[in-house]
């Protein structure tokens, strides 16, 4: 199975440091990121009169052009979309994904802005290998209302991401509806191995760990603690035998 090839692009002023090395030795059999170019300066939005901030669209796709060298061109920004989603398909292979309110839901919640990154490119290289290479233009395509921690949740309330932020998974009607295309049969098991690597850092796991298991994590400080004390009593002990039974 040859892995697409996402080229990565950022639009205007991101407003936070992002790790662009780290998504590019992103290990996976399914896509490769590569980064592309940038837009430096962005033009004023021409939203609507009731959204005068909100970039429509037909704005983004005047703005943003497919990198020849990739599959996937995956523009970034950090401006209010229309209809204030987080992620727009503008046709072509096109994606742009919005750290706007985003950003700050997903690092309140103690993810990383790269591993968001990460867990939408997975989104769209699944709809992508679904639908004939071509990712669909409809903002619907695939979504399910309910949260099930599935990489398909619509997510109508952005901070409803962080449910499919750690070990995302596919849902068992998004799994049937992935056998049911012509796709390389290696692709679902991939997925599942890859995904359990989107997770919280190791820190901010045991600290989840400790506020929902408090007696248990009571329990095993207390038995660390008397271990280490035991242990370095026998060590002590032990130096101190042979400091006194050496020759004087």
């Amino acid at each position: 199975m040859k892995p697409i090839t996402i080229s990565l692009v950022t639009v205007g002023n991101l407003n936070y440091p992002l790790d662009f090395h780290y998504l590019e030795k992103w290990s996976s059999v399914l896509f490769r990121i590569e980064h592309g170019g940038s837009i430096g300066q962005i033009p004023n939005a021409q939203g609507t009169d009731i959204n005068e901030w909100e970039y429509p669209k037909e704005q983004l796709r005047q703005m943003i052009h497919r990198e020849p060298s990739g599959d996937i061109t995956f523009a970034l920004i950090n401006v209010r979309l229309e209809g204030n989603y987080y992620m727009r398909r503008l046709g072509n292979n096109i994606v742009v994904l919005s750290l706007y309110e985003m950003a700050e839901i997903i690092k309140y919640a103690n993810f990383t802005i790269e591993n968001y990154i990460l867990r939408n490119m997975y989104e769209i290289t699944i709809l992508f290998l679904g639908n004939g290479h071509t990712v669909p233009d409809s903002s619907f395509t695939w979504a399910h209302d309910e949260i099930r921690g599935c990489l398909f949740d619509m997510n109508a309330n952005k901070s409803d991401i962080i449910f499919s932020m750690h070990q995302p998974t596919l849902c068992a009607p998004c799994r049937n509806r992935l056998l049911s295309t012509q796709m390389d049969p290696n692709v679902i098991p991939s997925l599942t191995r890859e995904l359990r690597k989107l997770k919280k850092e190791f820190f901010f796991r045991m600290l989840e760990y400790v506020r929902t298991h408090p007696v248990w994590s009571l329990l095993i400080t207390a038995g660390t603690a008397l271990i280490l004390n035991l242990t370095a009593n026998i060590i002590y002990d032990w130096v101190k035998y042979l400091i006194m039974s050496s020759p004087k």
